[in-house]
């Protein structure tokens, strides 16, 4: 697996674990950031290190991402054959739907700690 689909991966697997760390505004930002990129991995990959670069919320989350989960994720669903510009794309449009419903408030996680 490349080091772009390795990105890839670890961002979708932090919006399936913590869906919290994103706000209803980042949820927005990514989605209309997919929708400018082309169907190419490591594009993709790139555009979406840079995004979470800002967000050290996010950036903390996948440095720590303990490495038998990265692992996991390498192996998951036997996965052999490259992962397509357009299988990531869906996979992260899926997991940041996915996230806005396992997270329903959008407030920020400072606020929810009241």
């Amino acid at each position: 697996m490349s080091p772009y689909e390795e990105n890839i991966l670890t961002f979708v697997y932090i919006l399936q674990k913590q869906p919290e760390l994103l706000t209803s505004s980042d949820r927005a930002d990514i989605l209309k950031l997919l929708a400018t990129l082309p169907d190419d991995v490591e594009e993709i990959s790139n555009a979406i290190a840079l995004w979470y670069e800002t967000r050290p919320q996010i950036l903390d989350a996948i440095l720590n991402v303990p490495i038998e989960d990265l692992d996991s994720l390498r192996a998951a669903g036997g996965r052999r054959t490259p992962i397509t510009g357009t299988e990531s794309k869906e996979m992260i449009e899926n997991s940041v739907t996915q996230s806005s419903k396992s997270n329903p408030s959008n407030s920020s996680p400072s606020e929810t700690k009241k």
